[in-house]
């Protein structure tokens, strides 16, 4: 007969250790797996938020490139600050607003100094209406003028929201920053807001959002750029006129430099501002740009208005003196 097997097995301890080393094994898997987890749910948010980012910054460039400007008002943007823009864009038609005109408005609110999710957004917001004549500005044009962000005192049409979010997690007033705008401008005017009258200089705009859904990971922090040139700028013409003294107090005005940089069609209108002045009349009827005036001796203030096909104006003056 064979002898009988051993079945003496593990001894106790030796079988305590190999618990234990299974027990710091598996601990370290779970580790191991819980910290891919968390960075992967990490990648996940940030992506999102990128992606969200990109989206609405297609949508502003795609707004701002089919601007719309105002005939009277050369000027693309209605308000321009570091976060804070509101202009004329193409949307529906509706009623007598057969080209769909509609403004808009994207703005980064104002963080709190110890930084809050609620406050990191690009808003935006958006006023339509259904007449030929565009509605009032409701977002005033002074840059002085702080307006909240959203604006919760504006009545949009009936069905559409106050607001709309249109990306999370944006930085670029994170704690109350200024360092980094959402928008900027080509011109180089002043870092605190474009002043109202500076606005028709303004034809290229940037958008560089500065998005992170982790802030106390600074280096997740990712920009997304983009920009547009406002095509649909419209330019004032521009007014100059010399003069010619004939002798015997005429004199013949010139507005041959006048011209338009949209290579409109001028027509020109002439004033004598000085008091008082003699043959005032005869010159206020003057419509084109080579004019023949008697006022006699002396030296008057002249200005001249040019205005283009499309209505808009340019003025300037000058002093004329006559022999």
């Amino acid at each position: 007969m064979s002898p009988l097997r051993r079945q003496e097995g593990f001894t106790l301890v030796e079988l305590l250790v190999a618990m234990t080393m299974s027990l710091v094994v598996f601990c370290a898997t779970l580790s191991i797996l819980d910290s891919y987890l968390h960075q992967s749910s990490a990648a996940g948010k940030r992506l999102d938020a990128q992606d969200r980012a990109r989206l609405a910054v297609d949508r502003i460039v795609r707004d701002l490139r089919n601007v719309s400007s105002p005939l009277t008002t050369p000027k693309l943007l209605e308000r321009a600050t570091p976060n804070d823009v509101v202009f004329q864009t193409i949307g529906t038609p509706s009623g007598a607003n057969v080209s769909g005109i509609q403004r808009v408005r994207y703005c980064v609110p104002q963080d709190s100094s110890s930084g809050s999710a609620s406050l990191e957004r690009l808003i935006a917001q958006t006023q339509t209406w259904t007449t030929a004549t565009p509605a009032a500005n409701p977002w005033t044009s002074d840059p002085s003028q702080t307006i909240a962000c959203p604006d919760l005192t504006f009545t949009p049409a009936a069905g559409q929201p106050v607001y709309t979010v249109l990306a999370e997690a944006v930085m670029n007033r994170y704690r109350q920053t200024t360092s980094y705008p959402a928008f900027s401008f080509n011109n180089g005017l002043d870092a605190d807001g474009v002043a109202a009258t500076d606005l028709p200089q303004i034809s290229t705009i940037q958008v560089n959002l500065r998005v992170n859904p982790t802030p106390t990971l600074s280096g997740a922090t990712t920009q997304i750029r983009s920009a547009a040139y406002l095509r649909n700028k419209q330019h004032a013409p521009v007014a100059q006129f010399t003069y010619t003294a004939t002798g015997s107090g005429g004199v013949i005005l010139n507005a041959g430099q006048s011209y338009s940089p949209d290579n409109e069609q001028l027509s020109y209108a002439w004033a004598c501002t000085s008091s008082p002045c003699p043959s005032a009349s005869s010159l206020a009827i003057a419509s084109n740009g080579l004019v023949s005036w008697q006022p006699g001796a002396g030296t008057y203030t002249v200005a001249l208005t040019v205005t283009d096909q499309t209505g808009v104006q340019t003025t300037t003056t000058q002093q004329v003196t006559v022999t």
